[in-house]
């Protein structure tokens, strides 16, 4: 598995290998209307810098002022904290309903010292991969993505659709969507995989929907990280933690 910031200097297609014997959805374009269209519109690119390089991330607004992304875009062992961050709410090719400048930045208590541990790479990263953006101006006119904890959203017989900006495939310009065909499974703690789906680079932060009553889909997880063999998407679900962390930190 690997985290999914995407380097932006680099904008090379990559052609996409067969998968032999499989059925696993890949992102796709999910258009410019439905990307109009609430809690779509919630969800925006990230471009930020890291060290001495730029990258591009997704994230979610969850609050009039504040955007829930994974921890990994937010900062890195190597480098440090992330810097001049950007959120392009909505962004569809060249428009963009809203371009708002981060004030504040935080990560979820645990992941700097588990990524230096472990490696950003690891499962135990992963399992704390929650990251937040505070605004001083309000990137949706004070509208919000609704968020609920609860696991079983995402177990297998309810509607998921993870969305994001994915930069390997596709520009990163576009949102993009995937649909799993199986239930996520808990991995460690907080980090759950599904076997039924793929993400691009760029999609880390992006949020996964869950569909709890007809017309309302709810963020129960962020995408995070990815893996191409065997294809396997992984999130970090919003646990009781997790939530605390959304109530404590994203509550404006």
């Amino acid at each position: 598995m690997h985290r999914l910031f995407k380097l932006l200097s680099v904008f090379l297609l990559i052609t996409a290998t067969p998968l032999v014997a499989q059925s696993v959805s890949k992102p796709a374009l999910i258009g410019a209307a439905t990307t109009q269209k609430f809690p779509y519109s919630m969800a925006g690119q990230l471009i930020f810098s890291s060290g001495d390089l730029d990258y591009q991330g997704s994230g979610t607004v969850v609050n009039k002022l504040s955007v829930l992304t994974a921890a990994h875009n937010i900062w890195d062992a190597d480098t440090g904290w992330s810097y001049d961050m950007e959120f392009n709410r909505a962004r569809s090719g060249q428009k963009i309903a809203t371009r708002v400048m981060a004030s504040r930045i935080f990560v979820f208590g645990g992941y700097q010292n588990a990524a230096r541990r472990y490696g950003a790479d690891s499962v135990n990263a992963f399992a704390y991969d929650l990251g937040g953006i505070h605004f001083n101006t309000m990137p949706a006119a004070g509208a919000f993505a609704g968020w609920k904890s609860d696991l079983s959203l995402l177990t297998g017989g309810t509607y998921n659709i993870c969305v994001g900006y994915g930069a390997d495939v596709h520009t990163g310009d576009d949102m993009l969507f995937v649909e799993p065909k199986l239930g996520f499974y808990q991995t460690y703690s907080a980090f759950f995989e599904n076997d039924s789906l793929t993400f691009e680079g760029g999609m880390s932060g992006g949020p996964v929907f869950a569909q709890i009553a007809p017309n309302d889909l709810r963020i129960v997880g962020v995408i995070v990280a990815g893996s191409d063999n065997p294809p396997t998407g992984g999130i970090r679900a919003i646990n009781a933690a997790g939530a605390r962390f959304i109530s404590t930190y994203l509550r404006n």
